[in-house]
């Protein structure tokens, strides 16, 4: 039997956790899948939320777990997409409110305060009106309220860059203090002009254009929401579709819409196209089933499909030596039963001070726990068998051809 020392490789992941934010839970702190389906569940199954299609609730979820992982992951923009792509689906208020508390997390105060103002603006908004209401007055006194008046009726106006809105009397935004660039259109006809905001200001501007006035029922007065500048796109700026750009001029993000599955009554977020379990790194040991030694590797496990996944690693005792090997998940849930099989290699010198290489074959049973949306242990009971070894000798000590050998794994997934 190969001897073994022990190797001790180790994976450092780091989760950003978002600031608390008035009338809401912290989703990213909730790192128990149980307790994220929950406070999730409680936002997409109110009843008091009405969608016309009842699979929508699921498939809001599911966006909202990823978002939240996007989230404690750090990558904003992302969770921002993903939240946003649930609210197009389910308009539930409080969704707002943490897209709300998103924005401000990234700096971008005017669109935070801009969502909060949808939020109050809804009337199925019926808790915590009155701390949003000082937690919008708090942002108001760093940010300008700009009021458009615009001649015609029916003109659509631009602000920075961003969408046109339909106006029939007045839109209402928040924006950074500072210069901004409004435009306005009628029919073959369009102006623009600059305004100068300052903090806490009130700014009241006429935006007039030749045109015609439109006989359609417009509303007096639309409240801009993500609609100023160019890191959002919107087909209808009068409904709750809104895209992410990366950046102020790159290309859309796409949120990562998942497909829906459940473990357990919990939804489980999954990620687009044929696979949804992502691949990721592994540190693994090897334990001798007789008790004489173990050894210690460092590879990737690559997801072909979410049931499919290919290994490859680095082995080490006082040998190096590799493993090749596919395994298959009978499940994908939080508990995923899996067999696999593969090549494990070790090279050595042998006692006649020959250059040795002993390939085997492995077969395996076992079982691979979710612990977050990112980490996952993993271990099963092995057997092995080495060709041509059987006149192999290692400090004296013939080389057992059949070889019992558990292994344990930690997995860090993107």
């Amino acid at each position: 039997m190969i001897r073994f020392r022990p190797l001790a490789p180790a994976l450092v992941l780091a989760a950003g956790i978002a600031h608390a934010q008035p009338g809401e839970p912290v989703l990213a702190q909730l790192h128990d899948d149980k307790q994220l389906a929950d406070a999730l569940a409680a936002i997409t199954q109110d009843p008091g939320i009405r969608v016309d299609d009842p699979s929508l609730r699921p498939l809001a979820q599911a966006l909202l777990t990823e978002g939240v992982h996007q989230l404690q992951a750090q990558a904003y923009d992302q969770a921002l997409a993903n939240f946003l792509e649930a609210y197009s689906k389910l308009p539930s208020p409080k969704i707002l409110l943490h897209v709300a508390s998103m924005l401000r997390d990234m700096g971008r105060l005017a669109d935070a305060a801009n969502t909060y103002q949808r939020y109050l603006a809804d009337p199925s908004a019926t808790s915590d009106r009155a701390e949003i209401q000082d937690a919008l007055a708090r942002l108001d006194h760093q940010l300008t309220l700009l009021a458009i008046h615009v001649t015609p009726r029916g003109a659509e106006v631009s602000v920075d860059g961003g969408p046109y809105v339909v106006v029939g009397g007045t839109l209402v935004t928040r924006l950074r203090p500072g210069i901004h660039l409004v435009r306005v259109r009628k029919d073959d006809a369009s102006a623009e002009l600059t305004v100068n905001g300052f903090e806490g200001e009130t700014k009241d501007v006429a935006a007039a254009v030749a045109g015609t006035a439109s006989t359609a029922n417009l509303p007096d007065r639309v409240d801009g929401w993500l609609v100023t500048g160019t890191q959002y796109a919107a087909d209808d700026t009068a409904g709750r579709a809104r895209r992410v750009r990366t950046g102020y001029a790159g290309p859309e993000l796409a949120p990562i819409v998942p497909r829906i599955e459940s473990d357990g009554g919990a939804v489980a977020a999954r990620y687009n196209g044929d696979h949804h379990i992502t691949s990721g790194v592994i540190a693994l040991a090897r334990i001798d089933g007789d008790g004489r030694g173990f050894a210690g590797g460092f590879g990737i496990a690559y997801a072909l499909h979410d049931r499919v996944e290919l290994d490859l690693a680095g082995l080490y005792s006082q040998f190096w030596g590799a493993y090749v090997g596919a395994h298959y998940r009978f499940r994908t849930g939080k508990l995923r039963p899996y067999a696999g099989g593969g090549l494990p290699i070790f090279f050595f010198t042998d006692d006649a001070m020959h250059s040795t290489v002993a390939v085997g074959a492995r077969v395996a049973v076992g079982l691979e726990v979710v612990v977050t949306g990112h980490i996952s242990v993993a271990a099963d009971a092995g057997y092995e068998h080495f060709f041509d070894v059987s006149d192999v000798t290692i400090g004296h000590q013939k080389l057992d051809a059949d070889l019992f050998v558990p292994t344990v794994g930690l997995i860090g997934r993107m």
